[in-house]
């Protein structure tokens, strides 16, 4: 792993080391206030884009409700019915935009995406065959399927999904994975509080599930066959977030993690090692909360005390460095922000603490506060 990096040296690091190579991006733009959307009266608790474009954004609240924006007109598209009146842990479209999944900590429900968006089946925690308890859905995750050669189906037939989501066992205080919509559990790993799950997140087409636990560590599943191929001590305190980089990016797969630490990390498919470490010393106690990278893979956001805007810059033998390109402190409001997700020319929404819902947009320029 390279030398712990504070945020402040980590714009020069990236410069000093990356090399134009024919697919250097271009980041003469900076991310401004566009507009409101709505105002909650609970938090912001979820935001999610739909693929291909993006014509549908998914915001969900602490109240339950989960309501649909068509990021055309930015108008309200719809609302989605029979949802449970608590927070969603995750909000997710499946890449041909047929089905929309929330989870919850009870029920998977997976609605039909297109309107009235109907609610076509609700899939309950798994209950753990030694102690009876009951688990919990922490997230949920939607892997695309070749449409060439030889497709696998789920258990309603459909050809276009295969979902893979994590759970909290609170009785046997382990961590799973059920990969289809017909449960099959992986192997039961070092049963201890600590390693319960926050997130997982599917690698790149499908061929790796990454977990990332309480402890601070990593785990790199198969998803073909559901066993444990690595653990990696990736921080020192609960990973809060996961992000691969998008299938198409001019350069090789790579997944960032973020952390109650202060700090992200930049991992190399190949080989599962560090290639970037950034401490954030602006963060409070709660740390890095989120990550997301935007569509093409230029751009990588951060969410701490301040929502950090990151060049994604291709350099030498193929490494990719993160530059601080912005801070945006101003929009964040009174209690911060909660959620946030990139969207369809690179617009991001941002969900507040305190119900507020913004889109931010791209603007030519260099940032009039920059980094």
């Amino acid at each position: 792993p390279s030398a712990v990096m504070p945020l402040h040296a980590a714009e020069g690091k990236a410069n000093c080391d990356a090399e134009p190579d024919g697919s250097e991006f271009h980041h003469d733009f900076y991310f401004g206030y566009n507009r409101r959307l709505s105002c909650f009266s609970h938090a912001v608790s979820s935001l999610a884009f739909s693929a291909k474009g993006g014509r549908l954004l998914l915001s969900a609240t602490g109240t339950g409700d989960v309501k649909l924006w068509d990021t055309g007109s930015w108008a309200e598209a719809g609302k989605l019915k029979h949802c449970m009146r608590e927070h969603p842990r995750a909000l997710i479209v499946s890449p041909g935009q047929s089905w929309l999944v929330v989870a919850y900590s009870l029920f998977l429900q997976v609605f039909n995406c297109t309107s009235p968006y109907k609610l076509e089946q609700s899939i309950p925690a798994p209950v753990d065959e030694l102690t009876k308890g009951t688990s919990e859905w922490i997230c949920d995750i939607l892997s695309p399927v070749r449409r060439g050669g030889r497709r696998r189906s789920t258990a309603r037939g459909s050809h276009e999904t295969r979902p893979a989501r994590g759970r909290d066992d609170r009785a046997a205080h382990h961590a799973g994975l059920l990969a289809g919509l017909v449960r099959g559990a992986m192997p039961h790993q070092e049963p201890a509080a600590e390693r319960e799950a926050h997130r997982a997140v599917i690698h790149v087409f499908g061929r790796n599930i990454v977990c990332g636990f309480c402890s601070g560590q990593l785990q790199v599943w198969s998803a073909a066959s559901l066993t444990l191929e690595k653990t990696l001590s990736a921080h020192s305190d609960s990973v809060y977030g996961l992000t691969p980089s998008p299938r198409h990016a001019p350069y090789e797969s790579r997944i960032v993690s973020c952390s109650a630490d202060q700090t992200l990390r930049v991992w190399s498919c190949q080989g599962w090692y560090v290639e970037q470490h950034i401490h954030d010393l602006r963060c409070d106690r709660s740390g890095v909360t989120g990550v997301a990278f935007s569509n093409a893979g230029d751009w990588l956001l951060s969410v701490g005390t301040e929502l950090c805007i990151w060049r994604v810059i291709p350099g030498r033998k193929g490494r990719i460095y993160l530059g601080l390109h912005q801070r945006l402190s101003s929009i964040l409001g009174g209690d911060g922000v909660r959620s946030v997700a990139f969207g369809k020319g690179d617009a991001i929404a941002v969900g507040s603490r305190d119900g507020v819902l913004d889109i931010m947009t791209k603007h030519p320029g260099p940032p009039p506060d920059p980094a």
